[in-house]
């Protein structure tokens, strides 16, 4: 491991925009997931004549099974370092008390 060379791969074209969801689906198949991202209006704007909160859909991305399982470890560091700098999260599904 030592004596191999690090591939580092770097960006290419321009910067993709930047979107904002808050709220997620994960659609899965045998061969790949999907994960559905959208946006509630919680401030009420986009409530029907019968108060339901309408979710806009933002993005979707899919994926391989094996890139979705890749990216877990990747997610618990950035979680980790963000937490021992800022405290931390409070995450439902997360709760100490729940078995995982």
């Amino acid at each position: 491991m030592a004596d191999e060379e690090l591939t580092v791969s770097t960006w290419a074209g321009p910067p993709a925009g930047q979107l904002y969801a808050n709220v997620m689906m994960v659609a899965a198949g045998p061969f790949d997931v999907t994960m559905v991202f959208g946006h509630h209006d919680h401030a009420g704007a986009l409530r029907t004549a019968s108060s339901e909160v309408i979710t806009t859909e933002v993005v979707r991305v899919a994926m391989s099974w094996a890139h979705l399982k890749s990216m877990i470890p990747l997610l618990v560091r950035v979680v980790a370092e963000y937490e021992t700098k800022l405290g931390t999260i409070p995450a439902p599904g997360f709760d100490q008390d729940q078995k995982h």
